[in-house]
């Protein structure tokens, strides 16, 4: 039987030239794409490492309790947040991520979406591909409403990790004003990069831009609600690439439709895959031209999925060579 199940698809795996530890493993791999719990305990259960993608599915402590051979629980990615990291240190099963290896990636679709939303691209492109002569108008309005640059802008990054720190270097670069909110302060990195610590009410009052990089723990979830939208400017920006529950999503879309804020950007969302009943899809097409979602993409390009599969699966080696894994999260040894 496999010592490592995958609940990440072969086609994730699919550049054996750059995964250098793929072809050390491979032999003792094996696929599991069925989410539903009962199937994904079916497929792990002699397994001794369970590799799972960062945003879904949910590991279970009902999971964790039905496979007693495992030894660890590997994320491709830096969140951990859909796994029971308490039910696994119960177990006494470590789990382990991969941080910072996609940083680079969703700094840069961070840059991406802003530059999209501060351009008016999303309306423009929406609007002139139905034709109709719906060119002309859609240049009118845009210059009318007016478009802005990311140098001089400010930047207010909630969460200096390793993803923060990248997104406010790349900031600084193009000549961005950045301040960050972190619940611990960062001097040693402030210096660095030249960036400015504000609570997080004088940041989200104070930011154009307001970029969410923090992981999901019980005291960040709905950090960004109601409250905190109300204290940002009507013009501003509000993008999360960090975890989904920590933006109140309902209350985003009602900051939206009343104008309190004057775009949003969700590379996670709190329920993955998106339902077809969440509100932001219920906006009209006018506020829409104002949103970008994208389905968790920012971290999977193919260097940093190369990158994060690289280094889960040498985790993986380590534990099946009797070894102690790295970068654990629940403080199981």
């Amino acid at each position: 039987m496999a010592k490592i199940v995958s609940l990440m698809s072969r086609m994730y795996f699919k550049d054996p030239g750059t995964l250098a530890t793929l072809a050390t493993v491979e032999e003792d791999l094996a696929f599991c794409t069925n989410f539903e719990p009962e199937q994904i305990i079916a497929a792990a259960k002699d397994a001794i490492c369970l590799l799972v993608p960062a945003p879904y599915p949910l590991i279970t402590e009902e999971i964790i309790n039905a496979l007693p051979q495992l030894k660890l629980i590997q994320t491709a990615g830096a969140g951990y947040d859909k796994v029971d990291i308490q039910a696994a240190a119960r177990a006494g099963i470590p789990v382990s991520n991969t941080p910072g290896e996609n940083a680079i990636s969703v700094a840069e679709l961070v840059l991406a979406v802003i530059i999209n939303l501060q351009r008016s691209m999303i309306g423009a492109d929406r609007q002139i591909k139905k034709g109709g002569g719906r060119y002309q108008p859609v240049r009118e309005k845009i210059l009318a409403h007016g478009t802005t640059e990311l140098s001089g802008s400010k930047w207010g990054i909630v969460g200096l990790g390793q993803l923060g720190s990248k997104v406010a270097q790349l900031g600084k670069m193009l000549g961005v004003e950045v301040s960050y909110f972190n619940r611990r302060r960062k001097l040693e990195i402030e210096e660095k990069l030249q960036i400015n610590y504000l609570d997080l009410e004088e940041l989200l009052a104070a930011s154009d831009v307001v970029i969410v990089c923090m992981a999901l723990a019980a005291e960040t979830q709905k950090l960004i609600g109601a409250r905190e939208m109300k204290l940002m400017k009507p013009t501003s920006l509000l993008v999360n690439v960090g975890r989904g529950g920590i933006v109140d999503e309902v209350a985003l879309v009602e900051a939206l439709a009343a104008g309190q804020i004057g775009g949003a950007a969700l590379d996670t969302l709190e329920t993955e895959p998106l339902p077809d009943d969440h509100p932001v899809l219920a906006l009209p097409e006018e506020i829409l031209d104002r949103v970008f979602l994208t389905p968790h993409l920012g971290g999977v390009t193919v260097q940093a999925l190369n990158r994060m599969l690289n280094t889960a699966l040498e985790n993986c080696l380590r534990v099946m060579k009797g070894e102690k894994p790295r970068a654990v999260v629940n403080g199981v040894e």
